[in-house]
């Protein structure tokens, strides 16, 4: 294998699917060109947390050298995602004075900088964590100059006084650093982790429906990843600990069958809104020993699918609703993430949040779309779009925790350049 220049890699640890990409940059349009991927089953990961060292280790190293031999390239970092129950998020807000005077205190009004900037950014982050948790990603929502609001970009802007308001997520660093070892082992470093609804956000949703909001849930195997947009900012951040394996597990009990039938027949005929379901449809189960297969009513499979559904998207609108704004300003949702391409996914999930919905594939990428271009690789797909907006400030330093001031200031940049 050759080495080549300006390559980035992701990898998407899931708990039923792994996926690593290689792609390169196009230097026009600034998005990833895949030259590999590979895709392989889970094993050592549950709901985002590593379960076994050693199994975990083998599904990445299995992932990347099958997107390594794809792409005729070797690699030695990526970015990855990250998610599970430990992920906790806040909203946070920092001040400070642009201008003092000794003795009435602020001074006269002057040009706010780029050292303002970071500076006001980097007092958000003096909030008090525990010893076991570290910051992940800080997302300016606004700032707020001198009291004058809704400000985007604060930036040579006159002022006295400088605030912003951030949505900062955290993680813990023992699942980190698990997670860190498993990539070690497969001798590989981590560029940067990447929130999974953060990432998939970067895939799926346009400029247009973060400032208007929307709700993004990005449905998998163990966990439900949410993020809500409203303005262009982040507002709340969270994950519900559990996906469509438990569909699969009721399938396998209430039909009798394997567990690996049940996820086939899941994918390949599933309804999440009995309403919609064909009642005069049937699917066949092949029996053994001889017997005839038997005919199961489509409409009978959607009573079993639905009530986890629901309770799937019941629980992601509770987390939803703890974000600083109503949900009755958000007037879309978008669901991505392999339990998204369960049919009638997008009716239920209006019937419950009484807004519009759609189902999110990854948008805006090059190279093996007929493969990728589906919901279940979209937080993979905007782990690569995220590394191409980090890799122009941290030049992709070689670090287990990224450079969060300098991927801060390039959101802020990003922001300028789409909103303003």
């Amino acid at each position: 294998m050759k080495n080549r220049g300006k390559i980035i890699t992701a990898v998407d640890l899931g708990t039923s699917k792994s996926c690593a990409l290689i792609a390169e940059i196009d230097p026009e349009l600034e998005v990833p060109v895949i030259k590999g991927y590979g895709i392989c089953e889970s094993r050592g990961i549950k709901k985002g947390i590593i379960v076994s060292i050693e199994e975990a280790s083998e599904t990445i190293n299995q992932a990347i050298s099958a997107a390594e031999k794809m792409a005729d390239v070797t690699v030695t970092s990526c970015y990855a995602s990250i998610s599970g129950d430990h992920i906790r998020s806040m909203n946070a807000q920092g001040t400070i004075a642009i201008s003092r005077d000794a003795r009435t205190g602020l001074g006269e009004a002057r040009e706010i900088e780029k050292e303002d900037i970071e500076r006001v950014i980097e007092h958000t982050k003096t909030v008090p964590l525990p010893v076991d948790r570290q910051i992940l990603h800080v997302m300016p929502q606004q700032f707020i100059v001198d009291e004058q609001s809704g400000i985007r970009n604060p930036l040579n802007l006159l002022g006295r006084r400088l605030e912003i308001k951030v949505h900062l997520t955290t993680y813990s660093t023992t699942a980190a650093s698990n997670l860190s070892r498993c990539f070690k082992n497969a001798e590989l470093s981590i560029d940067g982790f990447v929130l999974h609804s953060l990432a998939s956000s970067h895939a799926v949703l346009t400029e247009s429906e973060k400032e208007m909001g929307v709700v993004l849930i990005d449905i998998g195997s163990g966990t439900a990843d949410i993020i809500v947009f409203h303005e262009g900012g982040v507002h709340h951040t969270g994950v519900v600990n559990f996906g469509t394996q438990l569909i699969t597990n009721d399938v396998a009990y209430l039909l009798r069958i394997p567990l690996e039938t049940a996820e086939k027949i899941k994918k390949a005929h599933g309804i999440a809104f009995t309403q919609s379901a064909d009642k005069e449809a049937f699917f066949k189960i092949e029996s053994k020993n001889g017997r005839p297969p038997r005919e199961v009513p489509i409409v009978k499979l959607a009573e079993y699918i639905e009530p986890r559904m629901e309770e799937i998207f019941r629980e992601a609108y509770m987390e939803a609703r703890k974000a600083d704004i109503p949900l009755i300003n958000i007037p879309a949702v978008v669901l991505t993430g392999g339990g998204a391409m369960i049919k009638g996914s997008e009716e239920l999930a209006e019937s419950i949040f009484k807004i519009p919905a759609r189902v999110g594939s990854p948008a805006d990428f090059k190279g093996y779309e007929d493969v990728l271009n589906k919901p279940a690789f979209s937080a993979a797909i905007g782990v690569l779009k995220y590394a191409i907006q980090d890799s122009k400030t941290s030049r992709l330093m070689k670090t287990a925790t990224p450079g969060w001031l300098s991927r801060t200031w390039e959101k802020i940049r990003k922001l300028t350049e789409n909103y303003m």
